[in-house]
């Protein structure tokens, strides 16, 4: 469904301030408080040239220009806390184009391309498009910047985020079973880069013993902290496809409980990382920086009308 079919007015002004409340409460229980940010033009010029530089595709039908305020709104809030410049410039160019990528299948372009993406990874050929030739790119510089297992986990991670648009392509018109709760949350992971995204987070010079045991949470975390700021903009759009909706269908929930259960469930993850990480000193500030950060960078990007939220609750 279109938002231009549906929008703000035919919607129950009741509905829409119970979301507003819960996302307001989600962001208290973790310990956090609106603020209104901005992207960085200085930084977003910086980005660019560094694309431009590369060979990305920054004019034309492939375009990732579009998306570029996405990745120096990650970088540079979610991630400002990483010494390295060259890992934090990766998160930028990778979050671009990855979100281009996704907004390719909602498009409906180079499908053919997409579901060929891992197999011509696997065997360094060529892809298909420029877009999916930024991120074969990125995946193969990314070797210095990480070593293993960190590197390894990073890229299976992309590759399952690939092999997931295909897997929602194929299953677009599937009717969500209540006899498969768990069916939601597994579409959700490969979707997510959770754990790509959960790596970052620590500086690469951090031993993996420091935070590794936190990642199921931590993935928890990322994924749904999305999906909670996402939810109020999804409804006013009339999305029909995110999360939420699905697992109050695979669970026979309303979408209001679905609602308050991932925010359960996500502020216990939340403070488990807290406490696992604690006697870690890098590891945890690490941590704090990046929830914090990764709250504005919902906020800088106004499509998550986390301002209007915050404005009327």
């Amino acid at each position: 469904m279109s938002s231009n079919s549906m929008s703000i007015s035919t919607l129950d002004n009741d509905v829409l301030a119970s979301i507003r409340q819960a996302i307001t409460n989600f962001l208290q229980c973790c310990g956090l408080q609106y603020m209104d940010i901005a992207i960085n033009k200085a930084c977003y010029s910086e980005c660019c040239q560094e694309a431009i530089s590369r060979g990305f595709p920054m004019d034309g039908n492939y375009s990732i220009r579009p998306y570029m305020g996405v990745g120096v709104a990650i970088m540079s809030n979610a991630y400002a806390h990483l010494p390295d410049c060259a890992i934090r410039m990766w998160i930028c160019l990778f979050t671009t184009i990855s979100t281009s990528i996704d907004d390719l299948m909602e498009r409906g372009e180079d499908l053919v391309h997409l579901y060929r993406f891992n197999e011509r990874f696997a065997s360094s050929q060529p892809q298909g498009d420029p877009v999916l030739n930024a991120l074969n790119v990125l995946l193969w510089d990314i070797a210095c910047l990480y070593a293993p297992p960190v590197l390894n986990l990073i890229v299976a991670s992309s590759l399952n985020f690939m092999s997931s648009i295909v897997l929602d392509n194929e299953t677009k018109d599937m009717q969500i079973s209540a006899q498969t709760p768990l069916y939601p949350e597994y579409s959700r992971l490969l979707l997510g880069l959770a754990d790509a995204y959960g790596f970052f987070i620590f500086p690469s010079t951090l031993p993996l013993q420091k935070y590794v045991q936190c990642m199921p949470d931590l993935m928890t975390v990322i994924n749904h902290t999305n999906d909670i700021l996402s939810y109020y903009k999804e409804e006013i759009e009339g999305d029909t496809a995110n999360y939420l909706l699905l697992m109050a269908a695979s669970r026979a929930l309303t979408k209001q409980d679905a609602l308050h259960e991932v925010i359960k469930k996500t502020v216990r993850a939340y403070h488990n990382v807290l406490e696992f990480l604690r006697p870690q000193t890098e590891a945890y500030e690490a941590y704090v920086s990046f929830f914090d950060g990764y709250v504005k960078f919902h906020a800088a990007l106004r499509r998550y009308k986390l301002e209007e939220i915050m404005w009327e609750t």
